[in-house]
């Protein structure tokens, strides 16, 4: 008898720390090397950093054409929580000045807009999501 079930595939620590280091290269973040190590991910010769930025590069150039559209996103989100944060601050933390608001909302908007660059670019590096045709 024939299985038409496809075996599953074993993913081992190196294919999850490349992912783990792609999705912090792809997240266009300072430092994402470092910030890799942290995480677990082995430390790499210089070449082979070049090469994986190359690579990221390549992956975040796919994408593009969506930053526009993910940044209104994070900013619409951002400057919404920050609104309700405002409107809803317990009293005994008495008045918090506007350069904190500000700047949680500009960190929010960091935060948000980097993961979801990584994040879209990993997933269509894996195959989980297409680019439409016309922006290839």
């Amino acid at each position: 008898m024939w299985s038409t079930k496809k075996k599953k595939q074993q993913i081992s620590v190196f294919d999850v720390t490349n992912r783990i280091r792609g999705l912090i290269l792809d997240a266009q973040l300072e430092d994402a090397h470092e910030l890799s190590l942290l995480l677990g991910c082995s430390a790499l010769s210089e070449d082979v950093k070049e090469r994986e930025e190359e690579e990221s590069d390549k992956r975040v150039a796919k994408i593009s054409y969506l930053i526009p559209l993910l940044f209104a996103q994070v900013h619409v989100l951002a400057e919404g929580s920050v609104k309700y944060q405002k409107e809803n601050v317990p009293k005994e933390l008495g008045d918090i000045p506007n350069e904190m608001w500000v700047e949680s909302q500009k960190m929010m908007e960091q935060v948000s807009l980097s993961v979801l660059l990584g994040s879209v670019s990993q997933l269509i590096d894996m195959g989980l999501l297409e680019i439409p045709r016309k922006h290839k």
